[in-house]
């Protein structure tokens, strides 16, 4: 059987991990660009050098002097360096002092993300709200697993750009007198939920993610302790690439448990 024990202060030691890992160098906090790139040699905004991928989006190319000052790994660059990342992912590319491009594919596209050392968010920071630890929404939950390998495009927070989902699964539980169910995702982080409940946009942003332990060998129960619910990366930049929810995703009750708004969006 699923274990439901936990107390607010192993809540109070995730949280602090959590906002430990906001304010790393380099973080979520610290990001000041996104760029889908061309496929001729374009010039990007704050950066030297000029920034291009291949027609069939298979590689990404970025062209400087030594004078520019780019350094790829320890090295300066005087030419090209080119570089691929998979689907989903995203990899060092180029320094420009303590400036830092990644290449990132989303949606089969590359595109350069801008991050630095700091910012005045990352300086500024001192938490993120959320609701009052609440053990009620530490719920057992059933696991089922679907038949095969599905895929599911879904939007993401930015309006030009859907993902494709490989959910693996779906979680049920009661709650409110209903049966609830999510499709699981399997990512990065383990295994998650991205989620809508009716807090969305008010009193919580417009959706929030979910990590948490598979089931033992054997079982179908894990725990979902919604008081671990996470604002995605958008809440802290608007340089993020989050995939909405997949369709169904949809708590009918609110949740008043986990993160809330880091800040006001425009």
């Amino acid at each position: 059987m699923a274990d439901l024990e936990d107390s607010p202060d192993d809540w109070t030691a995730f949280r602090a991990e959590r906002e430990a890992e906001l304010v790393e160098p380099y973080g979520w906090l610290t990001l000041s660009g996104y760029h889908w790139l061309a496929d001729e040699p374009t010039a990007l905004p704050g950066l030297p050098g000029r920034w291009w991928r291949d027609a069939d989006q298979s590689a990404g190319h970025v062209s400087a002097a030594l004078a520019d000052g780019l350094t790829h790994g320890d090295e300066p660059v005087d030419g090209v360096v080119d570089l691929d990342v998979a689907e989903y992912g995203r990899v060092p590319w180029v320094d420009h002092g303590e400036t830092r491009v990644e290449l990132l594919r989303r949606g089969g596209r590359l595109a350069v993300r801008v991050r630095a050392a700091t910012s005045a968010d990352r300086e500024s920071f001192t938490h993120v709200p959320t609701f009052a630890y609440d053990p009620s929404w530490r719920v057992t939950a059933t696991f089922t697993p679907y038949d095969g390998a599905r895929e599911v495009e879904v939007a993401s927070i930015r309006p030009d750009l859907n993902q494709v989902m490989h959910p693996i699964g779906e979680v049920s539980f009661e709650r409110g007198g209903e049966r609830q169910r999510l499709a699981v995702t399997k990512g990065k982080y383990g295994w998650g939920v991205e989620f809508h409940d009716p807090t969305n946009g008010s009193e919580t942003e417009q959706w929030r993610q979910l990590h948490f332990d598979p089931p033992a060998a054997g079982s179908s129960e894990v725990v979902l302790d919604f008081n671990r619910a996470l604002n995605m990366w958008f809440a802290f930049t608007d340089f993020a690439t989050c995939p909405a929810p997949i369709a169904g995703n949809v708590i009918s009750v609110p949740v008043r448990a986990g993160e809330r708004p880091m800040r006001q969006r425009t």
